[in-house]
């Protein structure tokens, strides 16, 4: 009788000797958080993207660029910000660490992202931005979405760390809000 792994491998890295080599020459050349890496790192996911290289910067995780987009839009202290609870915890944090309040709206109960209705009804004078999150590779309504904002004078922050490939009406997520962040 064989004996069962101790863990349940959900998904493992794809890591060979090109992968291993390009390890090495990253802590080789000395540049581990910034330089030449990152800077074609941003251009090449702009361009698969499609926007301009200026508009990508590479941080170290989706929570950081959530905080990073919530600091570089300028919301005041205090301020609410609307997204859905079915996101990991990190979306909250982001908020929480940026001095704003967050506010939950439900989700839309087959897609299981935040249903614009929710955020509409959520919106008070204090509101100054939504996140959606574009969750399990499923994109939110961003039609809707951008129309309350539009009308609210709201910035949106889109939130895809489980998104990098998932579009929306023949465009990428990310390229909608004011800000997109990724995993």
């Amino acid at each position: 009788m064989s004996q069962r792994p101790p863990y349940l491998v959900f998904g493992a890295p794809a890591l060979g000797d090109e992968e291993l080599a390009e390890v090495i020459d990253c802590v080789r050349s000395g540049w581990l958080g910034t330089g030449p890496r990152v800077k074609r790192f941003e251009a090449d996911f702009a361009a698969y993207k499609g926007v301009p290289a200026e508009l990508a910067a590479g941080v170290n995780s989706c929570t950081a660029a959530l905080h990073v987009s919530m600091v570089a839009a300028g919301l005041e202290p205090g301020a609410e910000v609307i997204t859905t609870p079915m996101t990991f915890c990190a979306t909250v944090s982001a908020i929480l660490h940026a001095g704003l309040t967050p506010v939950l709206a439900d989700v839309d109960p087959v897609t299981q992202c935040i249903d614009p209705r929710a955020i509409e009804a959520a919106i008070t004078p204090r509101t100054q931005a939504i996140i959606p999150v574009h969750f399990a590779g499923r994109p939110c309504d961003m039609d809707a979405i951008l129309a309350i904002a539009a009308r609210h004078h709201l910035v949106v922050i889109e939130d895809c760390a489980h998104a990098i490939e998932t579009e929306y009406r023949g465009r990428k997520a990310g390229t909608f809000g004011d800000f997109g962040c990724f995993s």
